[in-house]
């Protein structure tokens, strides 16, 4: 039937029939709460940047075809834009999906409120899911938080939280926030993360979100032999362990996967789970050094 309709509609129009059968029909990823009211993808879509190279429009496109929610961008990625052709191409309805973007900085109320209006223009919604600093630079972080505060409040965003923050400069943003950040996105794979710190946002009932779960350079986990040795025992594939080893420990994640067959693999990680002799195996693996 959907290859029938493919023929029978416009190439817009069939993507749009597919994208909703789809939605009726795919594996979905898991939700949990971050605030009150606000469920969270547990694995959204990293779109890293169009001027990298990447095709955004086109593996936006195939992640939502797959039925999936959440989709993290940022203002300084420039590839907004794509995101919002393909979600607008999709005919996906703006209730079904999780859009988490990004402020550069620390940069002030006047800078921040700009840059959310910016970002609201280029994704082409009323509203943001999830709204971060994407890191902790800049000279005003009191200014900033006022103006997620007020974003908060007038509902333009549904939760707010922080990228790339250590604990000092937690300690610093709590001090005086009143609406505390909900997610805390750092880098954090099997051969490097920072547990005091996960220890730490734990402690003060901040969500941890990793990105780059499958490494980077030579931090990737795809040649480590512990890795594969539990990967074939699970009959699965190493980027399914270092997905599967972030979402048993609680936390989110968000993954750059550029092809439908990557989405697919770094997706299915919920009909397996790590033993604890396993997870302690991999836990083990720590001493790459986390570059922010």
């Amino acid at each position: 039937l959907a290859q029938e309709l493919c023929i029978s509609y416009s190439p817009s129009q069939a993507m749009r029939l597919s994208v909703l059968a789809s939605l009726a029909a795919a594996a979905v990823i898991p939700t949990k709460p971050i605030a009150p009211g606000v469920d969270m993808p547990l694995i959204s879509l990293g779109t890293g940047g169009k001027d990298k190279g990447t095709d955004v429009s086109g593996y936006t496109a195939s992640w939502l075809e797959k039925g999936f929610q959440g989709i993290d961008t940022a203002n300084n990625y420039n590839d907004q834009p794509y995101v919002a052709e393909a979600i607008g191409e999709a005919g996906v309805a703006r209730k079904d999906l999780f859009i988490t973007t990004k402020v550069p900085g620390s940069n002030g109320y006047d800078a921040t409120v700009q840059a959310v209006q910016e970002n609201l223009q280029q994704l082409k919604t009323t509203y943001l899911d999830l709204l971060l600093i994407h890191y902790p630079r800049g000279d005003d972080l009191k200014g900033t938080w006022q103006a997620f505060e007020e974003l908060f409040a007038n509902k333009t965003v549904r939760a707010v939280g922080v990228s790339n923050f250590m604990q000092t400069d937690l300690e610093q943003l709590l001090a005086f926030a009143k609406v505390k950040p909900v997610i805390n996105q750092c880098q954090h794979n099997i051969l490097a993360h920072m547990d005091d710190l996960i220890a730490y946002c734990n402690s003060t009932g901040i969500h941890y979100e990793a990105y780059q779960p499958l490494g980077r350079g030579s931090q990737s986990i795809f040649d480590n032999p512990t890795i594969n040795q539990v990967a074939q025992a699970h009959n699965v594939s190493a980027a399914q362990v270092a997905m599967r080893w972030i979402i048993q420990q609680g936390h989110f994640v968000t993954v750059q996967a550029g092809t439908p067959e990557h989405q697919d693999v770094d997706t299915d990680v919920f009909s397996f789970e790590l033993t604890d002799a396993e997870v302690k195996q991999l836990d083990a693996l720590q001493g790459a050094t986390v570059v922010v």
